[in-house]
């Protein structure tokens, strides 16, 4: 008796969303429901993101358009919300590149700098510099000493020092 009540039930819940869904498209009323079901989780998300931020203020070359200093969808995004930040904290923006070009790199760094200060942030408190990105990583020695150990294993794997390690020379 139950499954009959169940049937109505969903039947009667279908013909009343098709008959209000009667003029959009299947794909279109899919995108709805995922508009919604995004939407609940939000403000925890944006939490989530604003932590992580604060942990690692760092943009990279994805943020910005290939071979320009033009930011991207991606990078106006990231720099909308690290604003809020950077004016209520203020802190140092990592811009992590393998590019060489120190013009090139210093133009991208002067377009952040200028998005950053239209968005009404305090740029008195924010620096912006060339760096890796920050975050808990590895030490400096401890990824050097990695890199050391794999090229030797591809070379010819001879034990080098204790544990398998190359000597590193002193920082400089």
């Amino acid at each position: 008796m139950f499954g009959k009540y169940a049937c109505f039930t969903l039947s009667l819940v279908l013909a009343t969303t098709s008959a209000c869904n009667r003029d959009l498209t299947a794909t279109q009323i899919q995108h709805t429901k995922m508009d919604n079901m995004l939407t609940k989780p939000q403000a925890h998300l944006t939490y989530m993101v604003d932590n992580a931020i604060l942990q690692d203020m760092s943009i990279a070359d994805i943020h910005f358009v290939p071979h320009t200093s033009e930011l991207s969808g991606t990078g106006i995004a990231r720099l909308d919300r690290m604003a809020v930040l950077l004016d209520t904290y203020g802190g140092l923006v990592r811009y992590e590149t393998y590019n060489t070009d120190a013009g090139f790199v210093r133009d991208r760094l002067d377009h952040v700098r200028e998005y950053l200060e239209t968005t009404g942030c305090d740029m008195s408190r924010v620096e912006l510099k060339s760096a890796m990105s920050g975050g808990y990583g590895m030490s400096a020695e401890k990824a050097l000493a990695a890199e050391a150990k794999a090229t030797q294993e591809e070379a010819g794997g001879a034990q080098a020092g204790a544990g398998g390690l190359l000597p590193m020379a002193p920082a400089q």
